[in-house]
C-alpha cells in the first residue's frame, strides 16, 4: 500500500518506520526540505498517489493544512491520528471538547475525504507492532464512512492491534478526551509506554 504521512515529527517517523518495515511503500509530506532515512515531497505530492493518507501534524496545524489540501484529499482515506492539546502553563488541555473535536473539524476541512480518527490515545513508539504482557492493545476508530475504517482497522490488525469502531466521527470527541486520560496516567507515573484495553 501507498502511504502518505503528513508530518515528519516523532509520530509521522515512527509510523514512517513501522509501516515500511510491514512492506508498504511510504512518503512523507512536508516543508522541510530532507528527513533522514525517508522518502520525502510536498505535501500535495505525497497524497497525489497515496491509497492512504494520515494527518501527523500538532492539532493547532491540522485544520489549516487539511483544508490547503482539501482537493487532493477528495476520495481519499485520511487518518486523523491529531490531538487538540493546549500546552498551556497549567498542563495539557483540549482546545476543542464536548460539542466539538479536532476530528470533526478535519472532516469539514475536507468534506469530501473519509476521516478516519486513530492512533491518537498510544503514543509513538507503540503504534505499530505494539509488544505489551497485557497482549494485543484496543486502538479506538470513529469516521463516518464504513470502507474506510474496514480499511484503517485491516492496516491495524496487520500491525498488532484489536480494533474498537465507536460510530460517527463525532465520536472524535471521545477519542480525543481518552488522550487527556493517556497524558495524566504518564505524567502521574513518569512512564509513557501504556495503552488502553477493552474487553468484552
Amino acid at each position: 500500500m501507498r502511504v502518505a504521512i503528513l508530518g515528519s515529527g516523532q509520530v509521522g517517523q515512527a509510523l514512517a518506520a513501522g509501516w515500511t518495515a510491514h512492506g508498504h511503500d511510504v512518503v512523507i509530506g512536508t516543508r522541510q526540505a530532507a528527513v533522514e532515512d525517508f522518502a520525502v515531497a510536498p505535501p500535495a505530492e505525497a497524497v497525489r498517489d497515496a491509497d492512504l493518507v494520515v494527518l501527523a501534524v500538532r492539532g493547532t496545524a491540522a485544520v489549516e493544512l487539511v483544508r490547503s489540501l482539501a482537493g487532493e484529499l477528495d476520495g481519499r482515506v485520511l487518518v486523523d491520528a491529531t490531538n487538540p492539546l493546549d500546552m498551556g502553563d497549567r498542563g495539557p488541555a483540549l482546545f476543542v471538547g464536548t460539542t466539538d473535536s479536532l476530528g470533526e473539524q478535519v472532516q469539514r476541512a475536507a468534506p469530501a475525504a473519509r476521516v478516519v480518527k486513530a492512533y491518537n490515545t498510544v503514543g509513538n513508539a507503540l503504534m505499530v507492532d505494539p509488544d505489551l504482557p497485557g497482549g494485543p492493545p484496543t486502538m479506538f476508530l470513529a469516521g463516518d464512512d464504513p470502507d474506510a475504517k474496514r480499511q484503517v482497522g485491516d492496516l491495524l490488525q496487520a500491525t498488532g492491534w484489536d480494533v474498537a469502531d465507536l460510530g460517527g466521527i463525532e465520536a472524535s470527541r471521545w477519542l480525543e478526551a481518552m488522550c487527556m486520560a493517556w497524558v495524566a496516567y504518564g505524567a502521574r507515573t513518569g512512564t509513557w509506554g501504556h495503552a488502553f484495553k477493552l474487553l468484552r
